[in-house]
């Protein structure tokens, strides 16, 4: 009772405080916020106030204060300079990657990695504040006038110093307006916005680091991802974000928090706009993300943004829905078929971790969930929200890239038996690159000779028409004996996860490793290993056996890159169907390179690999019983 009377107490000080100021509301209730901080932010406040010609600058204060007290930044870990410091000085390389995860996993076992975030509004300076506001408009009015964002756009994506939790710099602004200011008399001389962009994500030269969470567990600071040039996407969008924000050029950071046709993953990249040119792109530039995102599979992209929002259809008071800029979308309204009492309605996509993943706010009215601006080519579950667990409405829904919907309700009188190849597609709209790993070893030859150069070798074998991820064995007619075998790529890039000779008998051959053009990865062994992860390969790259004395080569055994997730014989899978939950049709060891089960018509299946694996992701069985995988290209 007492800790309610004091809460009552301090609730109606507060509004009398606010009533009787002529400080905005907003703004008083940020100050009130600070705490102890308050001091600063006010000197910000009254430097601005007195002067009519700081009006403009005075609002971008209130702006930037009022909406900071739900802003917080990660602390950079201590300890990890010297790891950022060395691989600044490593050369680039096709191993600076491998070299950087190395040194951050040495440092990571003896260094505490605890993570912090820090309330943005009890630790910012008025110095830090005042100079991020001169330098943001020192930036903006160096744009042509005739260019220049409008004072609601300056705010929203110029004047915030930071893009989302990054941790915070005190010089940031002031060094990225100094390297970057190149760039105005490219903008003086009438150069396009996606020429700037795509330079200066060029220059930068990003190189993804997807495992980096693992050693360095917060997002990189400017200083950080500026030395190493690796780091997660996230970390480049930060960056260069913050590079367009100092320059003046209006910047933020786009997201999708989940692929519809990805078992876990989302992405960010960069919104920029220019007078009345918008570029979105990657981390590294060159294309234009709202024309090859058309065809994706995306439920929703959010804009980030500094300004306190209504929370409606994202899931972050910090985030702005702008699906429709980038894919198709429809207004839907699912009915509550599951009679699951009535609460937060949310819109999910399969997540292989937590199953269903909410990426969207519904609203009920009254007889259904409505989700507003969803994209289309996306599988969803509609859900209600309670005790944070979301219970699902009604069956999980496919919208197709013509705006159809349709509803997997399992058909459990009618049985249909299928073959399974696969756990999850081979190729999306976006990402092409398990197709190609696969057309790009038609033209390879294997060859043998008994010259070191290759000169007068005999074509053993040609690969065409080749469509495989598993190991392949080709039985050979010639006689001869040689002492050098290869495969080579033919003058184009190609890479092999195994390779391996066999003489009479099936007796495997081996030698001195005869190379050319290999790229040296992180795989010592490549395709002479068990593992069909590892790699060996290169653009006009040759590898094979010297022999002691020649050899009679009887087969040949290859597979080319892979993702290693098609049926692999003696692994073991379960097969479920969701019918208000996931139901298993069984477990069973492969014996095959395909899997066979009697399934419910119309159902919607997740296969799992018992046995190793994470790339999982659910899928549906067509009119011509083959696996068709929602979200993914299926014509291939």
């Amino acid at each position: 009772m007492m800790k309610y009377l004091y809460n009552y107490f301090f609730t109606f000080c507060t509004f009398l405080i606010i009533s009787c100021s002529d400080i905005p509301k907003g703004l008083e209730l940020a100050l009130i916020e600070a705490g102890d901080n308050r001091p600063e932010l006010e000197k910000v406040l009254n430097l601005y106030k007195v002067n009519p010609d700081d009006s403009l600058k005075y609002k971008a204060a209130v702006f930037l204060i009022k909406n900071m007290h739900k802003h917080a930044s990660y602390k950079t870990i201590k300890g990890f300079e010297g790891a950022f410091d060395s691989i600044y000085n490593y050369p680039k390389s096709d191993v600076r990657r491998e070299i950087f995860g190395k040194i951050l996993d040495s440092v990571s076992k003896t260094i505490s990695k605890k993570t912090e975030l820090i309330s943005d509004i009890k630790v910012l300076t008025s110095n830090f504040i005042i100079k991020n506001i001169e330098l943001s408009f020192e930036a903006w009015k160096r744009i042509p006038k005739n260019k220049r964002a409008s004072f609601d756009d300056f705010c929203n994506y110029i004047l915030p110093y930071k893009s989302t939790n990054e941790p915070i710099e005190e010089n940031s602004r002031e060094k990225l307006f100094k390297k970057y200011k190149w760039v105005y008399n490219y903008l003086d001389k009438g150069a396009s916005l996606r020429f700037v962009v795509d330079s200066i994500t060029s220059e930068f030269g990003h190189i993804n680091m997807t495992k980096i969470g693992k050693y360095y567990p917060v997002p990189l600071s400017t200083s950080q991802i500026e030395k190493s040039k690796l780091g997660l996407c996230d970390d480049a969008v930060n960056y260069l974000v913050n590079v367009f924000r100092a320059i003046g050029i209006i910047c933020a950071k786009d997201m999708v928090l989940h692929w519809g046709n990805h078992p876990s993953f989302g992405h960010s990249w960069i919104y920029t706009r220019y007078d009345k040119e918008e570029y979105s792109t990657q981390v590294n530039g060159k294309t234009d993300l709202k024309i090859s995102f058309k065809e994706e599979s995306i439920p929703k992209v959010n804009r980030g943004v500094y300004c306190h929002q209504k929370i409606e259809n994202t899931l972050s008071q910090f985030q702005q829905d702008v699906t429709a800029e980038y894919v198709p979308t429809l207004n839907i309204k699912i009915k509550n078929v599951f009679d699951v009492p009535n609460s937060l309605p949310l819109l999910c996509v399969f997540d292989i971790n937590n199953v269903w993943k909410p990426i969207a706010l519904g609203k009920y009215n009254g007889k259904e969930n409505v989700y507003n601006n969803v994209g289309v080519n996306v599988l969803y579950m509609a859900t209600n929200q309670e005790n944070d667990n979301n219970i699902p409405v009604n069956y999980p829904f496919y919208i197709d890239n013509t705006k159809k919907v349709h509803f997997f309700k399992p058909n459990l009188s009618t049985l249909d038996s299928v073959s399974l190849t696969r756990k999850i597609g081979l190729s999306t709209p976006r990402n092409k690159s398990k197709i190609n790993w696969i057309k790009s070893i038609n033209g390879g030859v294997f060859q043998g000779s008994n010259k070191k150069d290759f000169n007068s070798a005999k074509t053993l074998y040609e690969i065409t028409n080749f469509n495989s991820t598993h190991i392949n064995t080709i039985k050979l007619r010639s006689k001869e004996k040689f002492k050098y075998v290869r495969f080579y790529s033919n003058k184009k890039e190609s890479f092999l996860a195994k390779l391996a000779f066999y003489g009479v008998n099936g007796k495997l051959l081996t030698g001195t490793v005869y190379k050319k053009n290999n790229l040296e990865l992180i795989w010592e062994n490549g395709a002479f290993d068990d593992d069909p992860l590892s790699l060996s390969g290169g653009t006009d790259f040759s590898l094979g056996w010297k022999f002691k004395t020649p050899e009679h080569i009887d087969s040949i055994e290859f597979q080319v890159r892979n993702d290693d997730n098609h049926i692999n014989i003696g692994e073991e899978y379960e097969l479920f169907y969701w019918d208000k939950n996931w139901r298993s049709l069984g477990s069973r060891v492969a014996k095959d390179t395909v899997l066979y089960y009697n399934i419910p018509e119309n159902s919607l299946l997740w296969l799992r690999n018992l046995t190793k694996g994470k790339e999982e992701h659910v899928f549906t069985i067509d009119k011509n019983k083959k696996q068709r995988w929602l979200g993914f290209d299926n014509d291939l």
